[in-house]
């Protein structure tokens, strides 16, 4: 040890072997901290980054995956509601095939042999991109004949929604029964759609 404290840095070239070596080891050391401390750790604050950049790009890599992979299941739900919303586009009733409606309507009534008493349309409703065409119905019949009336205008190739139905019998001993219906169809403005769209 005595050894070590006569030692002057200036004459480190002439130190004996070991208080050289120690020396040696003790720069290295100080290198290797430094280099430590300055490169990697910088570099390893970087790498965490990196890695977790990648969880992340994995993450949404699979979920594109899975998207990707249900792409032709959403396809063919988005093909079937096209189909249903083209189905149901053409049960509405354009504005010439109105008159042909009523007189459908009116047509049924007879043949269930009820009597209509009065068929109209109200006033058009605009909704959203649909109008409401009211159909206001008064008729008289047997009450099976009126069943088998709302039955068959639930079948007609255009819609007509019946809603407000009051009846009453026209006399107590009668089985004749009065009907006031406020039924309704619609019809579709593509225009309001389109300019909606546009907007």
């Amino acid at each position: 040890m005595g050894d070590f404290n006569n030692l002057e840095i200036d004459d480190i070239a002439e130190w004996p072997l070991l208080p050289q070596l120690v020396m040696l080891l003790i720069v290295a050391l100080l290198i290797q901290g430094v280099g430590y401390w300055f490169y990697l750790t910088p570099k390893q604050n970087t790498l965490h980054l990196l890695i977790e950049e990648e969880q992340t790009l994995k993450s949404a890599i699979r979920t594109k995956a899975h998207k990707v992979a249900n792409l032709p299941q959403v396809k063919a739900q988005l093909d079937d509601l096209s189909e249903r919303y083209d189905d149901l586009l053409q049960q509405l009733p354009e504005q010439k095939e109105l008159a042909t409606l009523l007189a459908a309507v009116n047509e049924l009534g007879n043949k269930h042999q009820l009597k209509i008493i009065r068929i109209e349309w109200g006033e058009k409703e605009q909704q959203a991109f649909l109008s409401r065409m009211p159909l206001n119905l008064e008729l008289t019949g047997e009450y099976h004949n009126i069943g088998l009336f709302s039955q068959a205008i639930a079948q007609l190739p255009r819609i007509i929604h019946l809603e407000d139905v009051n009846w009453q019998r026209i006399r107590h001993d009668s089985e004749n029964l009065s009907v006031q219906v406020r039924a309704f169809t619609y019809q579709y403005h593509p225009d309001v759609v389109n300019k909606g769209e546009l907007q």
